[in-house]
Formats: C-alpha cells, structure tokens, sequence
C-alpha cells in the first residue's frame, strides 16, 4: 500500500494513536540514552552510521571508519568525532579492529542503539501492519539485524532521493529541536484524547520536562515554535492546547509517508538476514 491508500483506510486513525502511544511510553530505566538521540542532527549521525556498518556487513560496503562517518553524517567531522565517542562511551558504539587490516577501526554500533534509533521505524511497520494485515512488524522489533538492514536500506534510499521528513516542513522544524519531535507526537496523541472525550495527561511545562528527561527552557522552545507557526488553537484550559487541524494532517501525512517507507523495506530486511 502507498501512502494515499494508507490514509483512505478506515483503520489509518487507531494506527496513528498506537504509533503515538508506542513512541510517548517511558523510557527504559538507567542512563537516558534517548538523550543522545531525540534531536534530528544527532538521531541522523546514529541512523547513518547503522546503515554505513549494515552496508558493510551485508553488502560489501566501504569499511565502517570514522572517517567515512564523517562525510555523510550531517554534522560536522569534529561534532561526529565527538558524538561517536559519547556513543562509544555508553556503549552504544565499539571500536573494533579489522581482521584483515588492523589499521582499520570499525564502528559497530550495538544492539540496543540500533533499537533505540529503529524504534520509531519498527512502530511505523506495527501500524502498517494493523491497516494492511501483514506481520513485517515481529522481525523488525525482535531481531537487532533485521532492523539494522532495514535502517541500511533506507539511509541508501535517503542519499540516493532524500529524506521522507523535508517535505513536511513543520515536521522537519520541529525535529531539530531539543526532544522535539517526542513533544510533537505526546501532544498529537493529547489532541487525539481530547477529541475523543479521554484523558488527557499533563501538558505543563514541568510534566513534559519531567516526562521526557528535559529542562523547561527545551520545553518552552518547542511550544514556542508551535505557537509562532501557528500550530495550537485556544484551548478551555490554560495548560491545555489542542493542536491545529492543519497542523494535525501534516503529521497524519507524515506518518502515512512513513508507514509506506519501512513496510517496504521490512520485507526486503527479513529477505535478507533469512539469505533469501
């Protein structure tokens, strides 16, 4: 299914809400390595260095160095540098040497970062599948290189076309702030309570902080974009806003875009990690 048929299907809505439930649940007890993720330029470098180790793993790609890091991941070579040793320093990166070449360092990014940064894309094939009836979603979530090809077969996609997110230019701004694009979707999924008469939790500025492990100021700079684009309407409460319809459809065609992106290429991951 394309995007267009995703969005005509009755059931498109509830998967919406799921995927926004999925992405707002609490983060995983310990150091919050979300933090090293949840702004776009940062969650960018990781994507692309799973897809540059995933590409050498499974296609013969150049070898996983820093160096070649460097020219695609969208930072800086001294911010990468930087990142990567911040990543290798939690463990969410090691540094090994090349068996057949011990001058080369490899990056090998491990399991859970590749989860934690696939773990929008893997919900994005759960809600695929709740519209469309396949099951590309259980390999995707369970198995670390299922989902690391997946990532490798879409960062080739980007540079070879783009990313999906430039064409949804609110979408885009948002997530290169600060926890912006969580924000985004926790008040997406306040909207979607709202209007269907649920409970809605706390919108304040010290609740998101606390919920998503940031400062207020991070949180005011977010609400602060979307009220200067003109994403929030009046709401009854003075915590309360409710997301603008336009706003609204903008992410809902986002999402779509998304769902379309990763259910084709979970069959083609699967394919592969089975040695099809």
């Amino acid at each position: 299914m394309d995007a267009l048929a995703i969005r005509a299907d009755g059931r498109f809505h509830q998967a919406v809400v799921d995927y926004c439930e999925t992405m707002i649940e609490p983060a995983p007890a310990g150091w919050p390595v979300r933090k090293l993720l949840n702004q776009l330029e940062r969650y960018y470098s990781a994507y692309m260095l799973i897809g540059q180790y995933y590409g050498w793993r499974n296609h013969g790609a150049s070898v996983p160095n820093l160096s070649r890091l460097q020219a695609i991941a969208g930072q800086s070579p001294r911010q990468t540098a930087s990142y990567c040793l911040t990543l290798q320093t939690r463990k969410l990166v090691y540094i090994e040497t090349l068996a057949t070449d011990r001058r080369q360092k490899i990056l090998r990014p491990s399991d859970s970062l590749v989860s934690e940064v696939g773990r929008s894309c893997a919900a994005f094939v759960a809600s695929y599948d709740a519209i469309a009836g396949s099951a590309l979603a259980c390999p995707v979530a369970q198995e670390a290189d299922v989902l690391g090809e997946m990532i490798y077969l879409s960062a080739a996609r980007v540079r070879r076309s783009g990313t999906v997110i430039a064409v949804f230019p609110r979408v885009l701004a948002l997530s290169g702030y600060d926890c912006g694009y969580p924000m985004l979707v926790a008040l997406i999924l306040a909207h979607y309570r709202l209007r269907s008469g649920k409970e809605v939790f706390s919108l304040t500025h010290s609740a998101l902080a606390e919920r998503f492990q940031i400062s207020e100021s991070h949180v005011g700079n977010v609400l602060g974009y979307m009220r200067q684009v003109g994403a929030f309407v009046p709401a009854r409460g003075r915590d309360d806003d409710i997301v603008a319809e336009a706003f609204v459809e903008e992410f809902e065609r986002w999402c779509a875009a998304e769902m379309a992106h990763y259910a084709d290429l979970a069959a083609k991951s699967v394919a592969v990690e089975a040695g099809v």
